[in-house]
């Protein structure tokens, strides 16, 4: 599913370098990141995505090699293939929870928001215990209750890739273990790909494998980079 090759990434004069010589994730793998803070793990979620670009190197996702495309390629190839769940959710406040969550079918044309989809989503909404506020807006809801719409956008348009990063940071034990079962049965009934960033170790057992970052990462040192790059 997932295949790096020769990567180089930097963030010009802070010092910041990440290096990835080899990395592949199978089809249907649940695959953990854990790390310190400032590793980068974050930004390789991103050049996943095909948000930021590589030095160097080479990012397939099945047969397409997105660190060729275009910009707008690469954005209409993520709205149709990846599900994403970003860390500070980057939902959009003029829109209600039922508009966030079925935000790829407003700006991507190859996407049809038909009744089926609205149903879709009213369902995983119901399933994260969200269904009686799609009609308020973000900053009406808790922190966690943001985290559970970042979830049921990523998962909605059945993407084949999702990429969560800390995906039940923000959740009570109830509500974490809520969210880690919509996101991994959504994987097993699929036979999709999971690649998550996670501090909460309390999880790990239940994925497939798990990477510690710090065995190909290249970075002066992480614990004095003063930013927030995971």
């Amino acid at each position: 599913m997932v295949q790096i090759t020769d990567m180089r990434f930097s963030y010009g004069e802070s010092g910041f370098r990440l290096e990835i010589p080899s990395l592949e994730i199978e089809v249907a793998e649940k695959v953990s990141m854990i790390g310190p803070s400032g590793s980068g793990k974050t930004t390789l979620l991103n050049l996943i995505a095909g948000i930021s670009v590589p030095e160097k190197g080479q990012i397939r996702i099945g047969d397409d090699e997105i660190t060729v495309l275009s910009d707008q390629d690469r954005r209409n190839f993520r709205i149709s293939n990846i599900g994403l769940v970003f860390q500070e959710f980057e939902l959009l406040e003029y829109l209600s929870v039922f508009d966030n969550i079925v935000l790829p079918y407003r700006i991507n044309p190859t996407l049809s928001l038909t009744s089926s989809v609205r149903e879709r989503a009213e369902h995983l909404a119901d399933q994260v215990g969200i269904r009686d506020k799609l009609a308020r807006y973000p900053d009406r809801l808790s922190q966690g209750e943001r985290q559970r719409v970042a979830v049921c956008r990523a998962v909605l348009t059945e993407p084949t890739l999702v990429l969560a990063d800390e995906p039940t940071g923000n959740l009570d034990p109830a509500n974490k273990m809520r969210v880690l079962d919509i996101l991994l049965d959504y994987i097993d009934s699929k036979g999709a790909t999971l690649v998550t960033v996670t501090h909460d170790h309390e999880i790990l057992e239940r994925f497939d494998r798990v990477i510690d970052f710090m065995d190909f990462h290249s970075v002066p040192d992480v614990n004095s980079q003063g930013d927030d790059r995971e």
